[in-house]
C-alpha cells in the first residue's frame, strides 16, 4: 500500500505544481523599523507625545535654571493675589458677572505679567505712583510684593 502511495504521489507530482492551489512566494513583510513615510495621525501622535514630554520637564528645567541663577522667574504667586482681589472686587462691584469673572481675572493676570516683562523684569510697576496698586487699591489690600 506504501508502494502505492509514493507511485501516485510521483506521478501526480508534474500536474500539482502547475496547478493553481500550488505554493507561491509570498511578498515579504513590512519592515518594523520606522521610515520617514509615517501617516498624519501617527505625526500628530508623536507631536503631542513629545509636547506632553516636554511639558512636564519645562519646570524642573526652569528650577535648576533658576536654583544656578540663570533665570528669575516672575512673582508669579504675587500676581495671583492680585488677580484674584481684582475679580473679587468687580465681582462685588458689578462690573464682571459670576460667568466671566474666571476670564476677567486670568486676563488682569496676563496684564500684569506683561507689564512686568515690558518694564524689565521689575515690580516696581505695582507701587509706584500712579502704579496698579494706586489705581486699585482693593486689588493689593493683603498682598506682600517683592
Amino acid at each position: 500500500m506504501l508502494a502505492l502511495a509514493l507511485v501516485s504521489a510521483v506521478a501526480l507530482a508534474p500536474a500539482v505544481q502547475h496547478s493553481p492551489l500550488a505554493f507561491r512566494p509570498v511578498a515579504p513583510a513590512r519592515s518594523p523599523i520606522p521610515t520617514a513615510e509615517l501617516r498624519l495621525d501617527q505625526k500628530i501622535a508623536g507631536t503631542v507625545a513629545g509636547g506632553a514630554v516636554l511639558g512636564n520637564l519645562l519646570f524642573p528645567f526652569l528650577i535648576v535654571l533658576n536654583k544656578l541663577g540663570l533665570y528669575d522667574p516672575p512673582p508669579l504667586n504675587t500676581f495671583t493675589y492680585i488677580a484674584n482681589n481684582a475679580m473679587d472686587a468687580a465681582r462685588a462691584s458689578g462690573e464682571v458677572s459670576k460667568w466671566l469673572a474666571t476670564k476677567y481675572s486670568q486676563d488682569v493676570w496676563s496684564d500684569l505679567l506683561s507689564q512686568y516683562y515690558s518694564e524689565g523684569s521689575s515690580t516696581d510697576f505695582l507701587t509706584r505712583a500712579g502704579g496698579v496698586c494706586d489705581l486699585h487699591a482693593a486689588w493689593c489690600d493683603g498682598v506682600i510684593i517683592p
